[in-house]
């Protein structure tokens, strides 16, 4: 797929492009940065499949200012072009700002999360780097840094599930944010969205992402010989110790997962594998954190699915009292 060079849109407007950010990826085409109008767009080859689909679905959330849509289509490359923001909340969290800016941050984004479930949508990829941030100033040691806009972005692989479905078959977003249930492709609904948003939560306030894993704990001692073992079975163990408050809840996934899955016999070995000498560590038991934080993160990632509250039911939480105004 050559690559372009200048672009005009639906708008009239013309795009003149500065750099690819992306190559080809999967069945999308390339990214690029351009200019039009002494302002800064993002544009998106999504392919002639997915465009028209697309188009109707930008318009569907045209009217929330905290989902990404496109500001402007180029049909004749079967592109968007998207505002320009400055950063994401992968990197933005790492600058010296107040905490309340990064709480407004993810209330911002649990907007835009609220009005894609509100429409009946699964994001399916919720993550840092997919929280595009605009703002004032440039942080840092004594500096100041104020957050002017949120949005939820990279929202192309959203999937519409009606009320009292779910997906089937799906390994929905990236592995360290991901829920237990879309780690088995499993009836993956509002709730999985909700799980990955959690640990977006726990990342923005702490900067620790909680599903990393260093290649040295890919390998444990057994019988006296080194042994590898997968990343992923590292990530189960953690989400099976961090997020299942009691039992029940441990007996509510598996019940949600159902005994005849695949993925059964891997979380049924998993819970086997805790006791004395290797003890679960729920999240509800943590110290050091805020208690009306730590109470908003176990009902965002309790284990079982049924149990996770939903995205307008978070917004009420006492959490956000002190969030500043947009």
């Amino acid at each position: 797929m050559a690559a372009i060079t200048s672009a005009i849109g639906r708008s009239g407007r013309r795009y003149v492009v500065e750099k690819i950010l992306q190559e080809s990826r999967g069945p999308y085409g390339p990214v690029y940065l351009a200019s039009a109008d002494n302002k800064r767009y993002v544009l998106k080859d999504v392919g002639s499949q997915a465009f028209k689909h697309l188009d109707h679905m930008y318009n569907d959330f045209r009217a929330s200012t905290y989902v990404r849509v496109a500001e402007d289509a180029i049909p004749d490359h079967t592109m968007f072009a998207f505002r320009y923001f400055k950063d994401h909340l992968l990197s933005f969290a790492g600058k010296a700002v107040p905490e309340s800016q990064v709480k407004r941050i993810l209330r911002d984004s649990l907007r835009g999360l609220a009005a894609m479930h509100e429409k009946r949508f699964v994001h399916g990829d919720v993550k840092p780097n997919n929280i595009v941030i605009d703002y004032d100033g440039e942080g840092g040691e004594g500096g100041k840094c104020t957050v002017t806009q949120v949005q939820l972005a990279d929202i192309e692989d959203a999937a519409y599930v009606p009320e009292g479905k779910a997906i089937e078959g799906w390994t929905a977003g990236n592995w360290m944010w991901r829920s237990p249930e879309a780690h088995a492709a499993r009836k993956l609904c509002e709730e999985s969205d909700m799980f990955s948003f959690g640990l977006v939560c726990i990342y923005a306030m702490t900067r620790r992402i909680l599903m990393a894993v260093d290649d040295k704990e890919l390998f444990v001692t057994h019988e006296g010989q080194k042994v590898e073992i997968e990343k992923l079975a590292v990530v189960i163990e953690r989400q099976m110790s961090y997020f299942a408050p009691d039992l029940d809840s441990i007996e509510g996934f598996m019940a949600y997962l159902g005994g005849d899955h695949p993925w059964a016999p891997i979380f049924t070995v998993t819970v086997e594998g805790f006791g004395k000498d290797n003890p679960r560590k729920p999240l509800t038991l943590w110290t050091g954190i805020e208690e009306d934080f730590r109470d908003l993160l176990a009902k965002l990632t309790d284990l079982n699915p049924l149990n996770r509250i939903g995205s307008k039911e978070a917004l009420e939480h006492p959490w956000w009292k002190d969030v500043p105004d947009d």
